[in-house]
């Protein structure tokens, strides 16, 4: 049994009118509508193959998240490195936490950097491992690879340090010293925790 539907006069009416009110409101919102697609396809593009690495790029300073999204996109696309970001920006309150730690509570001493003494502290820098069927590899042959894309987009890296190498870490200054970016970031001269580089 075949039901045919056939909408009265007042009916087409109606849809008619509706159809003319949403062509006016997308006529009238297209740049919105354009400017909102165009950011969806920036956010899928931009998303890399692991959630976790996700939040931890949102953490970074504004100034440097583009380029270390582009860091581990091209370390997958361009070498077959899945590398997960382990570490990005660490408030000056989480810092004194580690800090503490194997000095005034349980556990090893995790570092050595004070509050304000680690670029992390500003959202500069970020900390990367490769993830290979499942696991983190610490040990890697690939170091040299890794930090020569992270050079390339003007990164610097901790491998490269005199004194104590930091294969994961990675960081950009903008011609900062430590001591300055403190002096920003106590003075108020920021946004919450991004100090203001210009």
């Amino acid at each position: 049994m075949r039901i045919a539907f056939k909408p009265n006069k007042t009916g087409i009416a109606i849809l008619t009118i509706m159809l003319v009110i949403v062509g006016y409101i997308i006529f009238k919102r297209r740049k919105q509508i354009k400017q909102m697609a165009s950011k969806t396809i920036e956010f899928i593009q931009n998303k890399t193959w692991d959630i976790i690495t996700d939040r931890r790029l949102a953490s970074l300073h504004p100034q440097i998240r583009k380029r270390a999204n582009e860091f581990i996109l091209r370390a997958e696309k361009e070498l077959g490195i899945k590398l997960r970001v382990t570490s990005a920006l660490r408030t000056w309150k989480e810092q004194e936490k580690l800090y503490a730690k194997g000095r005034t509570t349980k556990g090893n001493v995790v570092t050595n950097a004070k509050p304000g003494k680690s670029l992390h502290n500003y959202g500069l820098a970020l900390d990367v491992v490769e993830i290979k069927n499942g696991k983190a590899l610490w040990t890697n042959p690939n170091w040299s690879k890794i930090a020569a894309l992270g050079k390339s987009l003007g990164f610097s890296w901790g491998g490269d340090w005199k004194s104590f190498k930091d294969k994961p870490h990675f960081e950009m200054r903008f011609g900062k010293t430590l001591s300055d970016l403190q002096a920003l970031y106590t003075s108020g001269n920021r946004e919450g925790e991004y100090v203001n580089l210009a």
